[in-house]
């Protein structure tokens, strides 16, 4: 398969997830996933609906596209989540990491997908969005999204691994400052690509932007991007042109 970009160790396919697994020739040593969540609403119906009216606030204007697959009932999320992550499994290396983001609706069906696919989970991470989130009248503000963590069999820990903190508190990108709809900060990302070794590769199923990737390249990483959406391929080469700006 041809690339969509190619360059210092950044590589971007446009296609599906399940057609181009499969022709990736490279073991990868990090899976860092933000799969649509399917999770804009408590019913089919309001699943259905695009993902501006889902995860925009009312009254807020976009100019951001629309990103496909967001519209998975719970049985169906499951099933195909466990189908890529089986898929990816086949590409890792042995004691390979993997991070899929999650939120509070999905967090049970996430972990049931990331064992079904053949991964080992090993526990959570929280990004703490801050106070800065909607509140809650009568209730809990849902304040964190959760990182559901495992690896490819028993860990290799090799010299040099890190420890990572289980969680990090940063608000997210606001308003002009996001390139796609369901965009997490590039700190967050810096955090999670650490789970790679320095210059290992890290895959990201669903590159959206390319946060994961830029941050993979300030962090003196590898990557893969995976993207359905031809726009957000663009747009993420874009950003992989720009200089590194960190090296940690």
């Amino acid at each position: 398969m041809t690339p969509y970009y190619e360059h210092d160790g950044i590589t971007i396919y446009h296609g599906d997830v399940l057609h181009v697994l499969p022709e990736i020739d490279e073991q990868i040593d990090a899976l860092v996933s933000d799969a649509p969540y399917s999770s804009g609403g408590m019913f089919r119906g309001d699943r259905m609906r695009n993902t501006v009216e889902k995860y925009v606030q009312t009254g807020q204007l976009v100019d951001r596209p629309n990103f496909s697959g967001d519209n998975r009932d719970q049985r169906s999320f499951l099933v195909w989540c466990s189908l890529w992550l089986s898929a990816a499994l086949t590409i890792a290396k042995p004691g390979a990491r993997v991070a899929l983001f999650s939120d509070w609706r999905q967090l049970p069906t996430t972990t049931d997908a990331l064992q079904a696919g053949g991964w080992l989970w090993r526990g959570l991470g929280v990004w703490d969005k801050t106070t800065i989130v909607r509140p809650y009248l009568g209730g809990i503000a849902a304040q964190a999204e959760y990182i559901v963590w495992g690896s490819a069999g028993p860990l290799d820990v090799a010299d040099g691994a890190v420890s990572l903190p289980g969680v990090l508190r940063i608000v997210g990108p606001r308003g002009d400052e996001k390139l796609h709809i369901a965009e997490k900060p590039i700190e967050v990302l810096r955090w999670l690509v650490k789970l790679a070794p320095p210059r290992g590769l890290v895959l990201d199923p669903f590159m959206g932007s390319g946060t994961t990737l830029r941050a993979a390249k300030d962090a003196g990483r590898r990557a893969i991007g995976i993207e359905i959406e031809e726009r957000y391929c663009e747009i993420a080469a874009k950003r992989l042109s720009q200089e590194v700006l960190v090296v940690a």
